[in-house]
């Protein structure tokens, strides 16, 4: 039976953390034991409140059948009461009941607030108070946060191993898929690396295309949702906030003073350093 216990509790923690984005990021970031270890904590919690309100209901029914059983300690010929001993003895499969209703109680906890987290999850707000838990251990989505709440409008410059780079506009729907292992977002530029001074070579400029054929969040049949992309964070060499304005200014700035103006680099700045 303690075999078919630890089951239970490891399945029950894994519900929770599987359902919880936090807990889902730091189980994908534990190894080995650890993993293990953190799965039978929560799922240890659930057995210890399922034990305590069983425990509780025990000693009500307990209470109850001393109360029905006052007039026996009277007259002993009077039928006695033993329901609560009864169920206490009892058994369902061979098995005690006790330990069914133990098993039953553990369940019965972690899908309640498991299904409560999802639920919650619905909430937008709800998300992003989850994504701002996130930001505060994880650098990359500090600077995604601060794309999406930028009062300045600000934008993400993505630098991938291939030297490819993505300049664009965090998708919410990262947020609804709350997933952390890839960056979903619309795309205003892209390019390249140069191999030598790893300045941005512009190629595609999305924000025209956009312009002139009408296109938002909202046009139909085609819309801005429908250009997302969705880069994989394992692809990614560095990531940072990309200021359009500036962009634009210093590249303008490169075409009036030809090309000893130095480059703008991915965040709308101009840089000597050939590293940026």
């Amino acid at each position: 039976m303690s075999a078919a216990l630890v089951v239970v509790v490891l399945v029950c923690g894994y519900l929770y953390i599987n359902s919880h984005i936090p807990s889902k990021i730091l189980f994908k970031k534990s190894t080995g034991w650890q993993s293990y270890f953190q799965v039978a904590l929560k799922g240890s919690i659930y057995l210890m409140m399922g034990f305590a309100a069983l425990l509780l209901l025990w000693l009500i029914i307990f209470a109850v059948m001393l109360l029905l059983n006052i007039p026996h300690f009277f007259k002993p010929d009077l039928h006695q009461f033993t329901f609560a001993y009864d169920l206490w003895d009892g058994h369902v499969a061979g098995v005690g009941f006790p330990f069914v209703a133990l098993v039953a109680a553990t369940i019965v906890f972690s899908l309640g607030e498991s299904k409560q987290e999802e639920k919650r999850l619905r909430e937008l707000g709800y998300r992003r108070h989850l994504f701002q838990e996130i930001a505060k251990s994880s650098p990359v989505e500090a600077v995604l946060l601060e794309s999406l709440n930028s009062q300045q409008q600000l934008l993400v410059s993505i630098t991938l191993k291939s030297r490819k780079v993505y300049v664009g506009m965090v998708h919410e729907a990262r947020l609804e898929e709350h997933d952390t292992d890839t960056v979903v977002i619309v795309p205003f530029l892209s390019g390249y690396r140069h191999k030598d001074t790893l300045s941005f070579i512009e190629e595609v400029n999305y924000a025209d295309h956009y312009k002139e054929c009408g296109i938002t969040f909202t046009s139909k049949p085609i819309s801005l949702s429908q250009y997302r992309h969705v880069i994989p964070r394992d692809q990614i060499e560095s990531i940072s906030l990309f200021n359009s304005a500036m962009y634009a200014h210093f590249k303008q700035l490169k075409q009036d003073c030809g090309e000893d103006a130095p480059p703008p680099d991915n965040s709308g700045t101009p840089s000597n350093n050939p590293a940026n």
